[in-house]
């Protein structure tokens, strides 16, 4: 992945960047956390960017904590709906009877 520089605006600050990617990536991630500061800031009483900062980063790791909890919990579904799957065949295939061939 290549290195590329940026300067992106960020709730009022203009920065300059380095980051692996393209350009447009960084700026989108630029321009969704001015947003995210922003809709903060407007719900806040403070004035304080760096408290206003913090509370956003706040906001967007418990999203993530979130987003990796329920996928989590999807991945725990599909498994245990696989060895249920695996169980059965298992116990058709020990079935007096049978060959354990399927036909």
């Amino acid at each position: 992945m290549t290195t590329v520089r940026a300067t992106v605006e960020i709730f009022g600050q203009r920065l300059g960047l380095r980051a692996d990617g393209d350009e447009a990536r960084v700026q989108e991630i630029a321009r969704f956390v001015d947003l995210r500061m922003r809709e903060v800031a407007d719900r806040s009483s403070s004035v304080d960017t760096v408290k206003i900062a913090v509370l956003t980063a706040l906001n967007i790791a418990d999203e993530l904590f979130q987003e990796r909890e329920t996928d989590q919990d999807s991945r725990q579904k599909r498994l245990e709906k696989q060895a249920k799957r695996l169980a059965t065949k298992i116990e058709e295939a020990m079935k007096p009877g049978t060959t354990g061939k399927e036909n």
